[in-house]
C-alpha cells in the first residue's frame, strides 16, 4: 500500500513519548535505528505490521493476534502512524504504553537524509512531530493535557443504578402483578425497553473504560449491563466498536454503517465493496437493489427489530472467534443464557401468546431507539475510503460524526451520543463531562482552527438521515453506469 504523504520541517525531538525500550519482538534493535514513513509504509501486511507511535517505530507483528482491543484495529493501522488512536484509548503510564515500549525498533524521520543525519548525531532520539496542519500537534499537547480529567463522578453512576432499579422493577411488576390489564403489560414492555435503551448507555461507556478506567473492571460491568440486562455481549461490542472509532465512516473498514444488503448509506457501496471487518464482498445484488430501494421507508421498522440482529451477532462472534479465549467464551455464553432465561420467564408470565409476542416486540421496539440515535450520528457523514490516514484523527471524527443539540435536561435521553463528537475526539471522557467539554474545550479549539462542527437537533439529525437514505435508494434504481458515474464524482 502507498505511503502517506507528509511534509515536516521541524527538528527531531529529544525523544517519543512511549518510546525508551530498545527491544523487539523479533530480537535487540540497532541503537538509534532510524525510519521514514515511506519504510514504515512498506510494513503493512498482517505478517509485517509496523507502525508509529509519537515518533517511534514499533513492529506489532506478533502482538496483533493478542491485542486485547481485537486485531482489527491494528490491522487497518499496518504501515502507518497510529498516535491519536493509540492516545484514545490508552493513557502514556498504563498497561498498554509499557507493552508498546517492548514492541520499539527505532526513531521516525522525515526523509532519507534525516535518517542518515540522526544515526551519526550523539542525539538519541530522532521523533518528528506531524505538522501537515497546525491543529495536529495542537490536539495532540491538548490531548496529553487531558489525563487528569479522566475520572468519573461515581455519584453519577450510583444515581443511574437506582433510577433503573427502579425502572426495571416496575417493568416486572407491570408483567407479573395481579389482574393487570393488557394495557398495563404493554405499559411493562415499553419500560422494560427503556431499561434496555438506557443500560445500553452504560454498556457503552464500559466499553471505552470510562466509567473506572480499568478494563478489566469495566469488562466486569460491561458483562453485567450488556449480557446480563441485553442479551448484547461485551466482547461483540468492544470488537466492533473499537474499528469504528478507529475508522469512523470508512466505506471499507467501519462496519458501523456496513449494513448490506438491507441498508447503505451511499451508493458507493453498489460496487460490491469488500470489508476489511467481515472479511467478505457485501454483494449488490438484485436482492440487495431491492431492498436498498426503500430503505428509507423501512429503517425505522428495521430499527424497531435491530435488537434481535445483535443477539445474532454476539453469538456468532462468541461461536466462531478464534481470538476469544475459552473462559471468556464460556463466561459470556453462560451470561447471555442468564439472560434469555430471565427474560423467558418474565414474558411467559404473560396470559397469551397474542400478549407474549406483542410484549416482546413492543419491548424491542423501545430498546431500538438508541440503534436510531447511534445511525444519526453517523449516517448522514461523509464517507471516506481505504484504510485510515496518518495524522487525520480529528479530520476523520469531524467528518465521519455530529453532534445532537438538545438541553441539558435531555441529557439522560442521549446518554451521551448527543456528544458524538467529543466522544469521538477523546473516548475516555467520562460521558457526564462531554457538556463541559465540548463547550470549554473542544469548540473553541475547533473556532481557532477554523474546523467545522455540526450539531442538529434530534429532528433535523433524523430528517438529514431520511434524505441521505433515500438519496441512495433513489441511486440503487438507476443504471450501474449512471451510479460510477456519481461515485467519480465523490
Amino acid at each position: 500500500m502507498p505511503a502517506v504523504s507528509r511534509k515536516h520541517t521541524k527538528a527531531p525531538s529529544a525523544a517519543p513519548l512511549v518510546g525508551g525500550a530498545k527491544s523487539t519482538s523479533r530480537g535487540a534493535a540497532p541503537i538509534a535505528a532510524c525510519y521514514t514513513p515511506a519504510q514504515v509504509a512498506e510494513h503493512d501486511a498482517l505478517d509485517d505490521t509496523w507502525v508509529s507511535v509519537d515518533g517511534a517505530v514499533y513492529d506489532l507483528t506478533h502482538w496483533i493476534a493478542r491485542h486485547p482491543g481485537g486485531s482489527i484495529p491494528l490491522r487497518q493501522y499496518a504501515g502507518r502512524d497510529m498516535t491519536d488512536a493509540f492516545r484514545a484509548y490508552h493513557g502514556p503510564d498504563g498497561k498498554a504504553a509499557k507493552t508498546l515500549r517492548s514492541y520499539y525498533v527505532g526513531e521516525l524521520v522525515m526523509s532519507a537524509e534525516d535518517a542518515d543525519a540522526a544515526e551519526t548525531s550523539s542525539s538519541e532520539g530522532s521523533a518528528m512531530s506531524a505538522d501537515e496542519q497546525p491543529h495536529v500537534e495542537a490536539f495532540r499537547e491538548l490531548a496529553k493535557g487531558l489525563e487528569t480529567d479522566f475520572h468519573t463522578d461515581y455519584w453519577h453512576y450510583l444515581k443511574l443504578f437506582v433510577s433503573l432499579s427502579v425502572l426495571f422493577a416496575s417493568a416486572v411488576y407491570c408483567v407479573i402483578g395481579e389482574g393487570h390489564s393488557t394495557a398495563t403489560h404493554m405499559l411493562g414492555a415499553i419500560l422494560l425497553g427503556v431499561f434496555w435503551q438506557q443500560t445500553m448507555f452504560i454498556g457503552h461507556d464500559a466499553g471505552h473504560g470510562a466509567i473506572t478506567h480499568d478494563h478489566s473492571k469495566d469488562f466486569l460491568i460491561g458483562l453485567v449491563v450488556g449480557n446480563l440486562c441485553n442479551g448484547v455481549g461485551i466482547t461483540w461490542w468492544t470488537t466492533t466498536h473499537n474499528v469504528h472509532h478507529c475508522a469512523c465512516n470508512s466505506l471499507e473498514c467501519d462496519p458501523d454503517i456496513q449494513h448490506m444488503p438491507v441498508l447503505a448509506v451511499t451508493p458507493k457501496y453498489f460496487q460490491s465493496v469488500y470489508s476489511l471487518y467481515h472479511k467478505r464482498t457485501m454483494a449488490f445484488d438484485a436482492a440487495a437493489k431491492a431492498l436498498v430501494s426503500v430503505q428509507h421507508y423501512s429503517f425505522y421498522p428495521i430499527m424497531a427489530v435491530a435488537r434481535f440482529n445483535l443477539y445474532a451477532q454476539t453469538l456468532i462472534l462468541l461461536a466462531t472467534s478464534k481470538e476469544i479465549k475459552p473462559s471468556r467464551r464460556v463466561l459470556e455464553f453462560g451470561v447471555m443464557c442468564l439472560y434469555f432465561t430471565w427474560l423467558g420467564c418474565l414474558v411467559s408470565r404473560l396470559p397469551s401468546l397474542a400478549e407474549r409476542v406483542s410484549f416482546t416486540l413492543l419491548s424491542h421496539a423501545v430498546g431500538g431507539l438508541i440503534h436510531v440515535q447511534i445511525c444519526l450520528s453517523h449516517f448522514s457523514r461523509k464517507v471516506f475510503e481505504g484504510r485510515p490516514e496518518s495524522h487525520k484523527w480529528v479530520e476523520m471524527q469531524l467528518s465521519g460524526t455530529m453532534d445532537i443539540d438538545c438541553p441539558k435536561w435531555l441529557d439522560w435521553f442521549h446518554g451521551g451520543l448527543q456528544f458524538q463528537t467529543e466522544h469521538h475526539l477523546v473516548p475516555r471522557m467520562p460521558r457526564h463531562k462531554l457538556r463541559r467539554f465540548r463547550e470549554e474545550v473542544v469548540k473553541p479549539f475547533l473556532k481557532e482552527h477554523g474546523l467545522q462542527h455540526d450539531q442538529p437537533s434530534f429532528w433535523e439529525a433524523n430528517l438529514e438521515v431520511w434524505r441521505t437514505l433515500k438519496a441512495s435508494a433513489k441511486a440503487a434504481k438507476l443504471s450501474p453506469a449512471f451510479v460510477h458515474a456519481i461515485n467519480l464524482e465523490g
